[in-house]
């Protein structure tokens, strides 16, 4: 089998493919994680890529561990990738990365009543965040930089709800990344830029209860 069995329905897909090229290019990375894995597409995706990595994929759901699990067998990627239940970073205690990696759930309230029917299987808890879709990209902004390496990078997707995201954080330098179709609300900060805006990221959040 080969990697393309297994293609995120993301734009992070595209960066995979291209070697995360230019954002990475002077960084070395041995430990990176896939954050909110569901399927563990986009983690598998990035350990098919590089060979010399060591990705976790993390996640809370059950259902959603056990098809990882599946798919990290199929791809025959077990012996560089470990599966972990953890909410967000709470099972991750002591682990560091040079790279995280996350296309949490950030669909508005909102956006979940009007989406198609064929959307009405897919579970709500992955799908939906709160009223402006950023319930989880806030929590991963506060907890990210414990988990970092000192030259860490974090790349988080939050599609539609970016707007928002920078009305929130205005003062954070957010690199939002261009693919071949624009830009689709994924977003790269570095370690050292999380941790200069941490009081400005944990007010936002504390402010959400």
């Amino acid at each position: 089998s080969d990697a393309r069995a297994l293609v995120p329905r993301s734009p992070i897909a595209e960066l995979i493919q291209g070697g995360f090229s230019p954002w990475l290019d002077e960084r070395h990375v041995e430990r990176a994680l896939d954050l909110c894995t569901g399927s563990g597409c986009i983690g598998i995706a990035m350990a098919a890529h590089n060979p010399d990595w060591q990705v976790d994929l993390a996640d809370v759901s059950d259902e959603a561990l056990a098809l990882a699990r599946e798919n990290v067998e199929f791809q025959d990627v077990g012996d560089r990738v470990e599966v972990i239940r953890s909410d967000l970073f709470a099972g991750l205690a002591g682990r560091r990365y040079d790279l995280i990696v996350s296309n949490p759930p950030y669909v508005t309230e909102q956006e979940f009543a009007a989406l198609p029917a064929e959307y009405s299987h897919e579970p709500k808890l992955g799908l939906t965040a709160g009223a402006d879709g950023l319930d989880f990209a806030l929590r991963i902004l506060v907890q990210a930089p414990e988990h970092l390496t000192d030259d860490g990078v974090l790349i988080v997707e939050v599609g539609e709800s970016e707007r928002a995201l920078v009305a929130l954080l205005p003062q954070i330098p957010f690199n939002w990344i261009e693919f071949a179709v624009g830009q689709m609300g994924v977003f790269l900060l570095d370690r050292a830029d999380l941790v200069t805006h941490a009081a400005a990221i944990r007010a936002v959040a504390a402010r959400r209860g």
